[in-house]
């Protein structure tokens, strides 16, 4: 039986989507490097631009404070996207802050700005990040202009020179970017259905769990996680040819794309194994469903007089957090039992016997 066994769900765990690579190291950087901002405003041989030390030593302070609240956050719960901007606008106005206080005709603090844009690529698909390449950019030109107007120092015409090209280069750049990100969605697109059955794929499935469980746990919603497993009876000890296996699953594909809404996320889950988050649904809607799911399948493969049957096996999900292989693995125990019950009978096996039989 194609049952979701713990090493074929791991590498499509939902957990490992849209991590932070390294938060607490990043962390300890921003914290780092703040503290060396601050040890080299003090001893500069000249005062700064814009404000005194007290005022560049708060500043300093602020940025801890709201860099480590951000970044604790990232650590103990799964970060949003908008803690992440967030931490990428801290860094980018921090260092934007330091280098507006630089006194030097050409501030080593601008390598600030450089290190702010390399930890928002870790934070940031290429889209979101090439638009903050280029706000950064924009944002830096607009700040040397305002510095160089309070050292009263000429212009470095090699530097800005160089300034008008990155920012060139970086426009050419993020137009080939949005090029790029339609032809990876057109591609996923394509990557993300079944060529067999024309539902989603196993892949699909752990992408929308990423986003139905937050939303269940969050407003308290039913939801219920059903996997159906084909069972294919061989004819004479000899097993049943390859496109009769293929023709039972796109049948069964066909009836579950007839019933399920279009709010329900169902997907050929691998070999004879099919997979569903019923949102919204209740135990008795989700036995329904079951049911109606059987029966159709079950009296068309008796009509076509194919030893074929689906058992199916579902699982309540809880309001706490939980993993999506934890619900399918759970649901190994309801499979079996779903075997064990005679041909023919209808019906989900919950992996709680609370929930059903």
């Amino acid at each position: 039986m194609s049952a979701p066994l713990s090493d074929n769900i791991s590498p499509f765990a939902s957990s490992q989507f849209m991590e932070p690579h390294q938060p607490r190291a990043q962390l300890v950087l921003r914290i780092t490097l703040a503290l060396l901002v601050l040890a080299y405003a003090y001893f500069v041989p000249a005062r700064l631009n814009l404000v005194t030390y007290l005022v560049f030593l708060i500043g300093v302070i602020v940025y801890i404070a709201a860099q480590s609240l951000l970044g604790l956050t990232t650590i103990l719960n799964r970060a949003s996207p908008m803690v992440q901007n967030g931490i990428t606008l801290v860094d980018v106005a921090g260092a934007l802050f330091v280098v507006l206080n630089d006194p030097g005709l050409q501030p080593p603090t601008l390598t600030l700005v450089v290190t702010a844009l390399v930890l928002a690529v870790s934070q940031h698909r290429q889209k979101p990040f090439m638009a903050v390449l280029v706000a950064t950019i924009v944002a830096t030109l607009a700040v040397m202009a305002i510095r160089q107007s309070l050292v009263e120092q000429p212009y470095d015409l090699a530097f800005f020179s160089l300034a008008i090209l990155i920012v060139a280069t970086a426009a050419a750049t993020l137009i080939a970017s949005l090029h790029l990100e339609r032809m990876h969605k057109r591609a996923a697109r394509v990557t993300e259905t079944d060529p067999l059955t024309g539902l989603g794929n196993r892949w699909t499935f752990y992408e929308s769990a990423k986003y139905l469980l937050p939303y269940h746990q969050r407003n308290l919603t039913p939801m219920v996680v059903m996997y159906a497993d084909i069972e294919v009876t061989s004819h004479k000890g000899k097993k049943p040819a390859k496109t009769i296996n293929q023709y039972l699953l796109k049948q069964f594909a066909s009836i579950v794309d007839q019933r399920l809404r279009a709010s329900d996320i169902a997907v050929h889950y691998g070999g004879n194994a099919f997979a569903f988050l019923l949102v919204d649904t209740t135990t008795n809607d989700a036995e329904t469903i079951a049911f109606d799911l059987q029966q159709s399948f079950n009296n068309w493969a008796r009509q076509k007089e194919l030893g074929a049957y689906a058992h199916i096996g579902m699982a309540v999900v809880p309001n706490r957090p939980i993993a999506m292989d934890q619900v399918l693995i759970s649901i190994n125990a309801a499979l079996h039992r779903a075997r064990q019950y005679k041909k023919g009978v209808s019906g989900a096996v919950f992996a709680d016997p609370e929930h059903g039989r």
